[in-house]
């Protein structure tokens, strides 16, 4: 590997590597910090609505043509490309999630196919399809290379991953330096993505929009003081605290999604 895309790898795993929580705080953590509740990943009562991402990767897909997606929560970044998806393969680790999908395929007549496990490690039971999706999952992968070849190995026809402009928990920079004094790491970003996929030589396009305040996080004060609180790891006896706090200093959230795409197999 090159000398400068080595040097943008490791950057990207040194940011991620910035996020960890130093063990005695996360000892202390009166709830997991990283924790989801699935139900906040299912799709809309209505049914699945269109993402950043949903026409460039109709683009590529052909009717009755098949879609993984890698990471996939509740299916909310697959389950409205049927039609003109055939087929639906849901990779993911949490066994609630792939149950939201099959849930949400069924009731909507949508054929579909689970796997359970942590992506690149169930890459090898997984068979390849014409179109491979990643929303919102690359920002976990510190080991970064392994994880974009396994979905390159695994499109006939093109990878499409989208991803917030910077890391979503760049919004809590300054609260972690208000309330522990932990300087966090800007990124790693979108930007520094794209840098890595076109240095393993695949030609990546890009598309971005403006985040609408619909889609920004945290609206509800009290949800906002909630998840800062489970987030920096801080007991509900400080819960005043940081709601004067955020009442200061609102949480800024990185402002446009990032939609990447670049040639699967057949088409490099």
């Amino acid at each position: 590997m090159p000398t400068h895309e080595a040097d943008a790898v490791e950057r990207w795993a040194a940011q991620l590597a910035g996020w960890a929580i130093p063990p005695e705080i996360l000892a202390g953590a009166p709830e997991p910090p990283w924790g989801f509740d699935p139900a906040e990943f299912a799709v809309d009562a209505s049914g699945p609505v269109e993402t950043a991402s949903s026409a460039v990767e109709r683009e590529v897909l052909p009717l009755d043509g098949s879609v993984l997606d890698v990471g996939s929560g509740g299916g909310r970044g697959s389950l409205v490309l049927a039609p003109p998806a055939g087929l639906i393969r849901a990779v993911d680790e949490s066994g609630a999630m792939l149950a939201l999908v099959e849930r949400t395929a069924e009731d909507r007549g949508i054929a579909v196919a689970i796997h359970q496990g942590r992506w690149p490690d169930v890459a090898g039971s997984v068979p390849p399809a014409d179109l491979v999706v990643c929303h919102h999952v690359v920002y976990n992968a510190p080991d970064i290379v392994p994880f974009l070849v396994a979905l390159t190995d695994h499109a006939r026809l093109a990878v499409v991953v989208e991803l917030t402009s910077a890391h979503p928990m760049t919004g809590w920079r300054d609260a972690w330096r208000h309330f522990w004094g932990l300087e966090r790491p800007p990124g790693p970003t979108a930007d520094e993505l794209v840098a890595i996929v076109r240095q393993l030589g695949w030609s990546a396009e890009t598309w971005r929009r403006r985040r609408s305040l619909e889609d920004l996080l945290f609206l509800d004060p009290e949800r906002a003081v909630r998840s800062t609180r489970r987030r920096l790891c801080l007991p509900v006896e400080r819960t005043d605290e940081v709601a004067d706090y955020l009442r200061d200093h609102p949480l800024q959230w990185p402002s446009e999604v990032v939609t990447v795409r670049w040639p699967g197999q057949e088409r490099h």
